[in-house]
């Protein structure tokens, strides 16, 4: 072999090398089984119910920029994010997990986890490792998967308080309809919204 063509070798293993173990945010599926949309009631707590008992939860199959599975990413890499710029979830420390670190086909699942988050959002993107996971359709986009996620933390500030009450106060009847306080997504901000925001104001009022 020439050392032009030894040389050439040498990069591409090193380059291939380099590459393997990078997260290919356009080449990481993301499977997303449940109803279209779905309603999910949050708290700053973490005391609301997981994913899989509300009946959706997420698959993940994570690869390399080379097309190789990544195994052993820790489940703690993984979480959700809001993704409608318009609206912004507010996140404790842990926002979510996977249920387990990725197997050696690059796999896990997100169904175990709870959200712990004020605001209000329409849509959630998956994120691995700080990369917003896309579909792998040119050109590739981020998933935003039509989860409304609603939280007693009306304002966003990690607590639920007299600021929250005072704000949903004003989405109860006879005012306008604001899709942020009808927990349930019902289409009607009702007394069953308030029962579920009472419970988790009750003093000293649910925090992180």
């Amino acid at each position: 072999m020439s050392k032009v063509l030894l040389f050439a070798a040498s990069l591409l293993l090193v380059a291939g090398i380099a590459m393997a173990g990078i997260i290919n945010p356009c080449n990481s599926p993301v499977v997303y089984t449940g109803a279209t949309p779905e309603c999910y009631f949050a708290c700053p707590k973490g005391d609301t119910n997981n994913f899989v008992t509300e009946g959706f939860w997420f698959d993940f199959t994570i690869n390399d920029i080379a097309g190789l599975p990544i195994e052993g990413i820790p489940f703690s890499d993984f979480w959700v994010v809001d993704c409608d710029a318009v609206r912004n979830l507010t996140y404790c420390p842990q926002p979510a997990t996977a249920n387990n670190n990725t197997d050696i086909n690059g796999q896990t699942r997100m169904s175990l986890t709870t959200l712990a988050v004020g605001g209000c959002a329409n849509g959630l993107t998956p994120v691995c490792q700080g990369y917003l996971l896309q579909q792998n359709v040119p050109p590739c986009t981020n998933y935003c998967f039509l989860i409304k996620v609603r939280s007693a933390d009306m304002t966003g500030d990690l607590v639920v308080n007299i600021a929250d009450l005072g704000l949903f106060a004003t989405y109860f009847p006879p005012n306008p309809y604001n899709e942020c306080g009808d927990f349930d997504c019902g289409g009607a901000v009702n007394i069953g919204d308030l029962a579920r925001f009472a419970f988790h104001f009750g003093p000293p009022g649910h925090t992180c």
